[in-house]
């Protein structure tokens, strides 16, 4: 081995090159490199510095030096030339100016580290300007002083600590303190001591570590502050390096391994988990950090105690400032209980969903958060369509309020209730409600409903079979019972009648023979359908035996509405019935009871009226009878009569009479009332008061109206051209033709095709109309108005008050009734009457006119009050033609 480096301690530099050639043989050559220096003090620091092969020293070494060299160095050689033993006394010291040149202490002063150097009595020998300037002096003022008198004293006290420690073992120390600079200002420094080799002399450094104890302080407050957020995490977070060895953790993951931090680093997961999972783990870490990408996943991984957990893993890989990987940070998460969570949460949503029972849930506003397909099958809707909405749209109406209370009183609500589905389907359930606490003071509130639609449908059957027949679903012998007794206890207190029409179905046993009773019970089914075709809503039609039937008529007006209803039912069985799939012809006899007069029980009511359908089957010449033949000769009359009135008004057999209303205070005709007259083919003319109840009965009533309307409206048009003043004609209007929709169309029809002035028109309405409910009614009266056509209130005082009608309407006539004209003078409530009848009218400058004047006593007092009589000495209607002789020579002057 050759000889790379040598340390030269001497001043003959040519002997050593000549010694090395000797050690290496003439014909070696070895490159060598010589470090040369005159003095052997500084020998053992310079080889610490270097590797050197050889030291070979001219100079005597001390004893002392040599023993650390061979215990420092046992690899080197060692050549000393003069190797003759030294003792301390006779070893020479080189001076302490000797050992610092000039050219040292000038290097000093270029070095910003303040540097020193004293001697054994703590007395500084050399020092730099930084040094100097750290003390607070100049460097002229520290030389040759104790170091001391410029320390403060806890600083003096720990340098001089270290300086018997340095006396002992002769080896370099730091001691840390704090010093003021020449601001004042805290610094903290490091003193680094050490002994020039083989002297007393320490050379000391003063650096000052104040920024970069406040980095470290910073760094190590920035670690403990992530190792303290570590540690509250919940998560497991760890650190591992290149080879998937553990680098650190925090108190989660050590709880999560079952050891402290300190025996988890340096070591891998298969020293902590099973195999399969250790394998797992280290094949992510190195998925992570050689290809440099976050790993993210859920995975089971055992706990110290055995058991398994669920965590949700995420690595991320560490890179240095180059981007260079240096390892991973793990995080992860124990989702074991939100797992499991989820997993309940399926289930309980599974079994919410397919709860058969009905379930919504809403929150403490009242708004859904949730509904079951239970539910939403029950109220008919989808899921969607109640999400967000209010459980107050889903509740009855009548129910929120008192329901919301108890349940914010209570916590609960119980009880029956009856909504519409979105079909608009009567419902019946039952409610739970109640309020479930939820966290920070939240609530949830629960509508459990339990469906009680089919009980209900089931009781609603009950009760409907217990009233009703089963076959047509007509009421049933009981109910009849019931309903009779009814109609005739109303009937006594309103003193009122009823009519009982007991209806068999003639020779039925033999639809039953030919066609089976599976047809019978459908022709029956056809019968009732077609018996409550012949009744109002207030009537009652109900099954009273095999093949009878009874009809129960409530508030009956007179016989005439029974036959009327009998003449119904006989014209149902005009047509034809379907049996077997063949039109087959039935008939039916029908016997009529009426309440008081035939019985005032239920059973002598049907009995007679069971009489008087047998009588009926006697006769041919009608399909029904009263129990009194006076009745139902009468009957058979008004049913003619009702027929010869429909023929009537085809072959216009009616005509208008007129009469004429005179206003005596203007000596001129005012009006001429038209009066309805039919001039019958076999009775002659008949008055209003024997057919206008029949036709408002049977409803020809409105037909008529119309037609006499037009014969009215075409005599206003021949006057006019006659150049006749007549004022206007007025014509009467009853309740049943103001109650038609089509009511005012058909006016203006009739004018348009006439071509009369609506001015030439009047019309005259009973007081008591004006006190109809009916909607129409009032609405045509207004449009009348609206027309242009005078009304005129007829029977006025007769009945009630109709003030609030007179400005609306426009009325311009009281027509004051006939009883309070005929009884004045002489009877004082008439008298009285037609005083304030007129005071009213003067005020609202309405006229007032009456009936006929019979007598001179009552064309005095009409006089004296100043009242103009409707039909002055006149007591007969006139035809066409006499009252247009009449209005002629009444011509106005």
């Amino acid at each position: 081995m050759g000889i790379k480096k040598v340390l030269y301690v001497g001043n003959n530099i040519g002997l050593v090159e000549a010694l090395l050639v000797t050690l290496n043989g003439d014909n070696e050559k070895i490159p060598y490199s010589i470090k040369h220096i005159l003095s052997g003090n500084e020998v053992v620091a310079l080889l610490g510095e270097d590797n050197y092969h050889y030291l070979i020293s001219e100079q005597t070494v001390s004893m002392l030096a040599k023993k650390r060299i061979k215990q420092q160095f046992p690899q080197l050689k060692t050549l000393y030339l003069n190797d003759t033993p030294v003792t301390p006394e006779d070893l020479i010291t080189p001076s302490e100016q000797q050992l610092i040149s000039d050219d040292v202490k000038k290097a000093l002063n270029c070095i910003s580290i303040p540097i020193y150097y004293k001697n054994k009595n703590n007395e500084v020998i050399v020092c730099n300007q930084s040094f100097a300037a750290h003390m607070g002096v100049i460097v002229d003022d520290i030389i040759g002083k104790n170091i001391s008198h410029f320390l403060p004293c806890d600083v003096k006290a720990g340098l001089a600590l270290i300086d018997e420690k340095m006396r002992e073992d002769r080896k370099t120390h730091l001691y840390e303190c704090e010093l003021h600079d020449l601001n004042g200002v805290r610094r903290e420094v490091v003193f680094r001591k050490q002994f020039i080799d083989s002297t007393d002399i320490q050379i000391g450094l003063v650096f000052d570590v104040t920024a970069l104890n406040d980095a470290r302080r910073n760094i190590e407050k920035e670690r403990m502050m992530l190792r303290a957020t570590a540690d509250i995490s919940s998560d497991l977070i760890f650190f591992k390096d290149l080879k998937s060895r553990f680098l650190g953790c925090n108190k989660q993951f050590e709880k999560f391994i079952g050891q402290p931090e300190h025996k988890i680093l340096g070591k891998t997961d298969e020293q902590f988990f099973a195999i399969d999972q250790a394998i797992m783990c280290q094949q992510q870490d190195q998925d992570v950090m050689a290809k440099i990408e976050t790993y993210s996943g859920e995975e089971y991984l055992t706990y110290v105690d055995g058991e398994r957990h669920f965590i949700d893993m995420k690595k991320v890989p560490l890179l240095d400032n180059k981007g260079a990987v240096q390892g991973l940070i793990g995080i992860g998460r124990d989702i074991t209980a939100h797992h499991r969570l989820q997993k309940r949460l399926k289930v309980a949503n599974a079994v919410f969903e397919n709860s058969q029972e009905n379930i919504i849930v809403a929150d403490q506003m009242g708004d859904i958060v949730s509904i079951n397909r239970s539910a939403c099958q029950l109220f008919g809707v989808r899921k969607s369509e109640l999400l967000g909405q209010t459980v107050k749209e889903v509740l009855p109406q009548e129910l929120n309020s008192k329901l919301f209370k108890k349940l914010e009183a209570e916590g609960e609500w119980k009880g029956d209730i009856t909504y519409h589905n979105k079909l608009g389907e009567i419902r019946f359930a039952w409610l739970d409600a109640y309020v479930v606490k939820l966290e920070e003071g939240a609530s949830n509130h629960i509508y459990s409903f339990t469906d009680l639609s089919q009980n209900k449908n089931i009781e609603s059957k009950i009760q409907f079979l217990s009233k009703h027949d089963p076959l047509t679903g007509l009421a049933n012998r009981i109910a009849l019972f019931t309903k009779l007794e009814d109609a005739i206890n109303r009937a006594r207190f309103n003193e009122t009648a009823v009519a009982v029409i007991l209806i068999d179905i003639n020779r039925f046993k033999l639809v039953n023979d030919q066609y089976g009773h599976n047809e019978g019970d459908k022709a029956l089914q056809q019968i009732a359908s077609r018996l409550k075709n012949c009744i109002s809503e207030k009537d009652t039609v109900a099954r009273f035996g095999d093949d009878e039937f009874v009809i129960v008529i409530d508030n009956l007006k007179n016989e005439h509405d029974a036959a009327l209803v009998a003449q119904k039912v006989t014209q149902e069985f005009d047509h034809q019935f379907t049996i077997a799939d063949i039109g087959a012809s039935l008939s039916a006899t029908m016997g009529i009871g009426l309440y008081p007069d035939d019985g005032i029980d239920a059973d002598t009511l049907l009995l007679n009226a069971e009489k008087a359908m047998q009588r009926a089957k006697g006769d041919q010449r009608s399909s029904y009878h009263f129990y009194t033949d006076q009745l139902t000769q009468q009957s058979s009359e008004q049913l003619q009569l009702e027929e010869e009135l429909n023929i009537g008004i085809q072959e216009d057999q009616f005509e208008l009479y007129y009469q004429p209303q005179y206003d005596l205070n203007k000596k001129l005709i005012v009006a001429m009332e038209s009066l309805w007259r039919w001039n019958h083919p076999k009775h002659g003319v008949l008055l209003p008061d024997q057919f206008l109840s029949l036709a408002e009965e049977s409803g020809l009533l409105v037909q008529l109206g119309l037609h006499m309307l037009e014969k009215v409206a075409l005599q206003t048009v021949r006057w006019k051209k006659a150049n006749i003043f007549f004022g206007r004609i007025a014509i009467h209007f009853s309740a049943s033709q103001l109650e038609q929709i089509s009511l005012i169309a058909d006016i203006q029809t009739i004018v348009k095709e006439s071509g009369c002035s609506v001015k030439d028109i009047e019309f005259e309405v009973e007081e008591a109309t004006f006190d109809s409910h009916n909607y129409t009614v009032h609405e045509n009266l207004f449009n009348i108005h609206k027309l242009g056509i005078a009304i005129t209130i007829s029977g006025f005082g007769a009945d009630i008050p109709v003030f609030h009608y007179i400005e609306p309407l426009g009325i311009e006539k009281f027509k004051i009734a006939e009883d309070y004209i005929q009884h004045v003078p002489g009877r004082l409530v008439g008298q009285a009457m037609i005083k304030s009848v007129m005071s009213l009218a003067r005020e609202l400058g309405v006229d007032v006119v009456g009936e006929v004047i019979n007598s001179d006593e009552q064309d005095a007092f009409i006089q004296e009050h100043e009242i103009s009589p409707a039909k002055p000495y006149h007591p007969q209607p006139m035809k066409v033609s006499e009252a247009t002789f009449y209005l002629r020579c009444h011509k106005k002057k």
